[in-house]
């Protein structure tokens, strides 16, 4: 475990063990989501329930991450006995949604299987994340969440180009490789389970508070949930109606389509330890502004090219600005959170994330449905970029208030460091 004085390449052998999980939710959420639907399909032949079951993700995030990060916040000593109770319960959850969706013939245990992982998935992931601020000085949130945010993009990647040749093959093969990921990376953490949090860490003595309380005491916190509400809106947006927006809107192929999202992909990989340094050398919340301005900036032009060519010269800028605002979210939340309460300030990530990954779908189709005759030559498909971007440049005014907590963590923290 690093001390609270020593460099970022002393929290290198922690951070390798905490990793693993990362990558494998992440791989495992982005087959679910990703062929899940080719799975149901063909159970149901309603596209409707299928985009029903597999939303679910975003109600179920308001609920279960809530109560699993604050939970593991209440529960006595160290982070072997708060936190991996819920990693314990939850991946055989996730493991069991995997296994039980390609091989069901029935649209009733489908469902039972799309519950059950969206349940594991957020009873793991919350207390999962509140051991990176157990074990870690404050002033390495940053690096740590951008290696965590590597291991994402590898893990969304590995799904996104692996899934659909696997799928070919045999299809419960993608949806079995998953819960193998699942068994093993979490049988990784275990070299973290024998490991208490240092009496110099500043996270101790534990209080922990629950969300609700979080939102009505805590101002930042509650402009922190609103901030991230407004990213995953967009982020979902983004997400639903690109790839209709290449082909539908542009006339272009699925192929290219998926050449874009790889660029962006490559983007989020780069993008991610990119945001670690830039926040320690600047300051967390500065770098989130300035880097919103010009992800929302970005967006809110796109919606007035007609055009594909002159959003490839801006699409990498934007989209490592835009990886930067992926990134650096939770070592946002756990800067901000009371002493002790990371677990729950986890949770609001995922409650707000929730709302932002139902609400913005939802008003992004309705707002191309409406804007066909306001933009023709994209079908109407062009009004998704102000919707999206909008919503982002109003999180960089947002942000303004929390810039002086952002500075006196890591300070306070080297000034009081007990090695």
């Amino acid at each position: 475990m690093p001390c609270p004085d020593e460099p970022f390449r002393a929290a290198r052998p922690l951070l390798a063990a905490l990793g693993p999980p990362t990558f494998g939710l992440a791989f495992a959420i982005s087959v679910l989501t990703t062929f899940g639907p080719v799975v149901l399909i063909h159970l149901t032949g309603s596209t409707s329930k299928v985009g029903a079951l597999i939303g679910a993700e975003g109600a179920f995030a308001l609920v279960v991450p809530v109560l699993s990060g604050s939970l593991s916040d209440r529960l006595r000593g160290p982070p072997a006995t708060r936190r991996f109770p819920f990693i314990v319960a939850g991946a055989p959850l996730i493991i069991t949604g995997l296994v039980l969706l390609p091989v069901t013939g029935s649209i009733a245990v489908a469902a039972f299987a799309v519950l059950a992982f969206f349940v594991g998935y957020y009873l793991y992931y919350p207390p999962y994340r509140a051991l990176y601020a157990d074990l870690l000085p404050r002033r390495l949130y940053a690096r740590a969440q951008a290696s965590q945010a590597i291991l994402r993009g590898v893990g969304l990647g590995a799904a996104l180009l692996a899934g659909g040749l696997l799928l070919s093959a045999w299809q419960p093969l993608p949806f079995v490789i998953a819960a193998v990921a699942i068994v093993l990376t979490t049988l990784a953490l275990a070299p973290v389970v024998p490991l208490e949090t240092r009496p110099s860490n500043r996270l101790l003595p534990y209080r922990p508070i629950s969300v609700p309380r979080l939102l009505l005491r805590d101002r930042p916190l509650r402009t922190f949930g609103v901030v991230n509400a407004l990213w995953e809106f967009s982020f979902a947006g983004l997400k639903s109606f690109i790839v209709l927006y290449v082909v539908k809107g542009l006339g272009r192929s699925p192929s290219l389509a998926s050449a874009l999202i790889a660029v962006v992909a490559v983007a989020y990989i780069v993008g991610a330890p990119l945001a670690g340094r830039l926040a320690d050398r600047y300051g967390m919340v500065r770098v989130l502004r300035i880097s919103a301005a010009i992800y929302g900036a970005g967006l809110v032009g796109a919606t007035f090219l007609h055009a594909l060519t002159p959003m490839l010269v801006g699409l990498p800028i934007v989209a490592l600005a835009g990886a930067v605002v992926m990134t650096l979210p939770q070592a946002l939340a756990f800067t901000l959170a009371p002493v002790g309460s990371e677990g729950g300030a986890a949770g609001l990530q995922d409650l707000s994330r929730g709302v932002g990954v139902v609400l913005g779908p939802i008003v992004v189709g309705a707002a191309i449905q409406i804007s066909d005759g306001v933009f023709p030559a994209t079908h109407g498909y062009a009004s998704m970029w102000a919707v999206i971007g909008i919503p982002v440049l109003a999180s960089v005014v947002l942000l303004r208030p929390l810039q002086p907590v952002d500075r006196a963590p890591a300070e306070s923290e080297m000034g009081t460091a007990v090695t």
